[in-house]
């Protein structure tokens, strides 16, 4: 996939989760169901992992390269990185996500202003990715917590499916936890 889709995906992925997001009462925003994080806690998490990857690609490549190296074999495409990540999850299920990744409470009133600053975030991502080359998305490693290193255009298709991964779990939640 190259950077143009990846962008268009980016956004697009987004502003559905964006979308959800606004379309939640306050019950259903701020519901915990169980032990699972509340949908202002998945915004809040959405926008830290993605704030996280914009850090990545404003920061140069040979900076990239001196802190996590280059890749030595091929990269994996979209599909590929999302079963790989499904099983990486069913394995590490006790896995600590990275305190800088845990979501806080949002509150209600919060709510246009935090999706405002994730689309902004994706904006802000989007210009630093149109400043690497295709071949450097290929080439240069960044290290995920949980899947360990990546190449920076795999970070961009975790960074979609994670996205809808919490979009839908939202949606599941609210099915299965009703009021």
């Amino acid at each position: 996939m190259k950077k143009e889709q990846i962008i268009q995906l980016l956004f697009e992925y987004h502003r559905d989760f964006a979308q959800t997001m606004l379309g939640l009462s306050q019950g259903e925003f701020s519901r915990v169901p169980g032990s699972k994080w509340s949908s202002a806690q998945q915004l809040d998490h959405v926008l830290k992992s993605i704030a996280s990857i914009v850090k990545v690609f404003h920061t140069p490549p040979e900076v990239l390269e001196s802190k996590f190296g280059l890749a030595n074999s091929e990269g994996r495409d979209y599909d590929s990185l999302v079963t790989s990540y499904l099983e990486v999850l069913k394995k590490l299920k006790d896995f600590v996500l990275p305190e800088r990744f845990v979501p806080v409470k949002i509150s209600f009133e919060d709510r246009q202003k935090k999706v405002k600053e994730l689309l902004e975030t994706v904006r802000i991502l989007k210009n630093g990715v149109e400043q690497f080359e295709e071949s450097t998305l290929d080439s240069h490693l960044v290290r995920h917590p949980a899947m360990g290193n990546l190449t920076l255009r795999e970070m961009l298709y975790f960074a979609i499916y994670h996205v809808q991964h919490h979009d839908r779990q939202i949606l599941e939640n609210l099915k299965n936890y009703p009021e």
